[in-house]
């Protein structure tokens, strides 16, 4: 379907060859000089060109808007494992200027090297597991520092500098992970991913929300918030954030998983975690998500959902939150143990099959859009054309009457 705005230059095109307008074939008793004939057919190898190059720009904005509703934002989590500080530095650098001299007749251009000196730093830096670097702040890396505590110096940056400046030279250092749980440095950040099925309510069987449920309800990483911990009335006796946030760090790259833990007050009912489900249209293919109501530390009520085939760990995650008073401690050894050996993250290639249907509104405007850009490459290559062709032939009518007159 859209490919249908490509088909626009293929049917003007056929209206083209049909049409005396533009003759790019010679037919019997066809008296147009040779130039003609080529002149129009490369017009029309201009319009093929320029057409389907532009409608193919459009086919591909109907596809992106028409498909951009099947994407959708997930949390993912990392940990960092090395820190890079550098120290401001100089260095001598050139470039080349032009520059003007006299005016009318007697003006000349002139180039000349400029010598100057370039400031540089200070940088901060942190390379996570994924081997990705991200700058950051001197006040994260003086925290984390602290915590790791085995900040060396790997080098430095030598300075140079231009003229009567002063060279100035940088220190480099660096700092580890030193490979323990409790000194994780965890970073979380957001990402899309395909999910047709949300585009097919008659297959996930969730209805649909409606338009204060979802106000209500917003998902988390629509919000782009990454915490683990998501608050829907209720409180935990002893929430810890950067506890759970370490958890998802270390199994996030492992297990490709994003864990949420969705507090509801005492007095909530189980079906308003049906309403969350219906506002959310599901988890994300790479969220377990665990809804419980809580009293105090006593655990009234608790589900689990993801997309997993094999929802074994949903079931030991209930049964631990039910067990025992609630402990967020408990909570992230029973992940700890749990999900490397029972999280599977799904794969949506098995809803492929999925048709997902593009709204009219993108269809109509492609077409439009389409038929417009071909009337205009039309009338502009016609146009332009004919002007060329005019201009060709007082050139060479001036041509011939300068001859004559010699």
């Amino acid at each position: 379907m859209w490919l249908i705005p490509i088909l626009i230059p293929v049917l003007a095109a056929f209206v083209i060859l049909v049409s005396p307008k533009w003759n790019v074939v010679k037919q019997p008793g066809d008296f147009n000089s040779g130039w003609s004939l080529r002149e129009n057919r490369k017009r029309f190898g201009i319009f093929l060109l320029v057409s389907f190059i532009l409608t193919g720009l459009v086919a591909g904005g109907l596809y992106w808007g028409g498909t951009a509703k099947m994407w959708y934002k997930e949390v993912w989590n990392n940990k960092v494992l090395r820190m890079k500080h550098e120290e401001k530095w100089t260095t001598h650098e050139t470039r080349t200027e032009t520059y003007t001299t006299g005016s009318g007749k007697n003006q000349q251009t002139h180039t000349r090297i400029v010598h100057y000196t370039e400031d540089h730093g200070p940088y901060w830096t942190l390379y996570d597991d994924q081997g990705k670097r991200h700058r950051t702040n001197e006040g994260v890396y003086r925290k984390w520092v602290g915590i790791w505590g085995n900040e060396k110096k790997t080098g430095e940056n030598k300075g140079s500098a231009a003229g009567f400046d002063r060279a100035i030279t940088g220190g480099i250092f660096e700092s580890h992970w030193p490979k323990t749980f409790e000194t994780i440095h965890p970073r979380a950040s957001i990402h899309k991913y395909k999910n047709k099925v949300r585009q097919a309510p008659s297959v996930l069987n969730l209805g649909e929300p409606t338009e204060e449920l979802v106000k209500r309800y917003p998902r988390p990483a629509d919000q782009n918030n990454t915490s683990p911990i998501i608050y829907l009335g209720g409180v935990l006796p002893d929430a810890d954030d950067l506890l759970l946030r370490r958890v998802n760090a270390k199994l996030g790259r492992q297990c490709e998983i994003h864990t949420i833990l969705v507090v509801f007050p005492k007095d909530a009912p189980r079906s308003v975690m049906d309403d969350v489900l219906v506002a959310w249209q599901g988890p994300n293919k790479n969220e377990l998500a665990t809804f419980l109501s809580i009293d105090g530390r006593t655990v009234k009520w608790c589900e689990v959902h993801s997309w997993l085939d094999n929802t074994t760990i949903h079931g030991i995650v209930r049964d631990a939150m039910m067990g025992e008073p609630f402990s967020c401690q408990r909570y992230a050894d029973m992940l700890l143990e749990n999900v490397p050996r029972h999280w599977h993250r799904k794969e949506f290639v098995d809803f492929d099959y999925l048709k997902v249907n593009i709204h009219w509104g993108w269809i109509v405007s492609a077409l439009v859009l389409s038929i417009i850009i071909v009337f205009l490459v039309y009338f502009g290559l016609d146009g332009g054309f004919e002007r060329v062709a005019d201009r060709r032939r007082e050139r060479r009518w001036q041509r011939f009457q300068n001859r004559r007159n010699w």
